[in-house]
């Protein structure tokens, strides 16, 4: 498996964990993002059938965001515990 560009550039990095914390706060940036958009559809739009489907589209986009993250995470997660990987 290839291994993330930014991983790539951090291998070195003095500590792997502020990393981490780094890519953990971005998903709560993109977590709560999603869920303010979530809200503001529930709010905002009348129509139950319109409502479901921006839903639908604003979970799909929200997704497509997060991924990334979430496979750098599990990366850098992966370094942390095997560091032979980080070679």
């Amino acid at each position: 498996m290839p291994k993330h560009p930014i991983v790539q550039d951090c291998v070195h990095a003095p500590s792997i964990h502020s990393i981490i914390r780094e890519v953990l706060h971005t998903l709560g940036n993109i977590d709560f993002k999603n869920e303010f958009g979530l809200d503001r559809v529930d709010k905002g739009v009348p129509d139950e059938a319109l409502k479901r489907y921006i839903k639908q589209h604003i979970r799909a986009a929200h997704q497509r965001k997060r991924q990334p993250y979430v496979d750098l995470r599990h990366e850098l997660r992966m370094q942390r515990t095997h560091p032979s990987f980080a070679a």
